[in-house]
């Protein structure tokens, strides 16, 4: 008896296939008699993560958890403006903008909480254990390694990060004057300037903000829940491509619109994205690269993230960096 492919949750259905689960919805497909023919031999996994959802799941669920994240920060910005330091002083093409201050920051830093709400809220409506999402500490060496593997991941990708950025200007950099390079990366130190901390509490509560919110929030809903998703339907190299450029896009995208806020033209702010996005791109196809080899055991991608930033940090704060600010 010849037998057809169906999902019983969403009843979509498969002439063929290589994935044993559901590419729009993640549940397990089965087989359903069909008159005539012979029987189909079940169909044989090519790929497949620790999760049980499809792209569908993962792209609406990373959308919304986004626009979560632009109301908690929002939210955020107003009362933090009320209860913590608030801004910097910076000047600016003969003129001055007000910056957010570290302590700002960290503080408008906990609307990233926002990103973990809907991947949480799925794995519980959908009865799906939080190991899906790369969580393992059953094996304690496994979870060592997980962080020697990340502290090295993280190291190796400021690495990446400068050189990436020292080839960049030679090459995209021919695509515009010498003084719109000079301009935008200006622009790019001003937007990073909340980044720069002047004192060592400043600096302290920036690197916790990165070990404890930033990381493991951007990881969990990227890593752990997009990628994933993407990479059960459509395979893993296109997944972990596709997550790279959506977290790399959405990091610049209001690149233009910050750089006309501090008084730059908005073109200056579009050629410090551009400028940008091969860093960007480097960094998320590595920590989605670590992903895969540790076998999604996302533990080490927060890691390397996490020390990454910190490093990032670190730099600013014992080099002075802010000095440049103002010289």
């Amino acid at each position: 008896m010849n037998k057809n492919i169906v999902c019983p949750k969403c009843q979509a259905k498969y002439e063929s296939t290589d994935f044993e689960f559901c590419i729009y919805c993640g549940a397990k497909l089965k087989d359903v008699e069909a008159p005539g023919g012979k029987e189909r031999p079940p169909p044989q996994q090519k790929h497949r993560t620790r999760a049980s959802w499809g792209w569908i799941p993962a792209v609406l669920g990373y959308t919304a958890s986004f626009i979560l994240l632009f109301i908690f920060q929002n939210l955020l910005s107003i009362v933090g403006s009320i209860v913590v330091p608030s801004f910097m002083i910076i000047p600016v093409l003969g003129s001055t903008v007000l910056v957010a201050s570290p302590e700002l920051l960290v503080f408008i830093t906990l609307g990233q909480f926002g990103l973990i709400v809907v991947p949480l809220l799925y794995l519980k409506l959908k009865n799906i254990p939080i190991k899906e999402l790369g969580f393992d500490f059953e094996n304690k060496k496994e979870v060592q390694k997980d962080i020697l593997i990340g502290v090295l991941g993280g190291s190796v990708m400021m690495g990446i990060s400068m050189f990436v950025s020292w080839i960049t200007i030679p090459t995209l950099g021919g695509l515009y004057s010498s003084i719109d390079i000079y301009l935008s990366e200006y622009y790019s130190n001003i937007n990073n300037a909340s980044f720069m901390a002047m004192y060592l509490y400043q600096y302290m509560l920036l690197v916790l903000s990165m070990f404890l919110v930033v990381a493991p929030c951007e990881e969990i809903s990227t890593r752990g829940f997009l990628q994933q998703g993407l990479e059960n339907s459509f395979g893993r190299w296109p997944g972990l491509i596709l997550a790279a450029i959506v977290f790399s896009a959405l990091h610049i995208i209001l690149y233009p619109q910050n750089a006309a806020a501090m008084g730059f033209p908005s073109y200056i702010g579009s050629v410090a994205a551009i400028l940008a996005i091969p860093s960007y791109l480097a960094l998320s196809l590595t920590l989605g690269f670590l992903l895969q080899v540790r076998k999604y055991r996302i533990i080490t991608t927060i890691t390397a993230h996490a020390v990454y930033m910190a490093i990032l940090v670190s730099i600013y704060y014992f080099l002075n960096y802010w000095i440049y600010l103002y010289f």
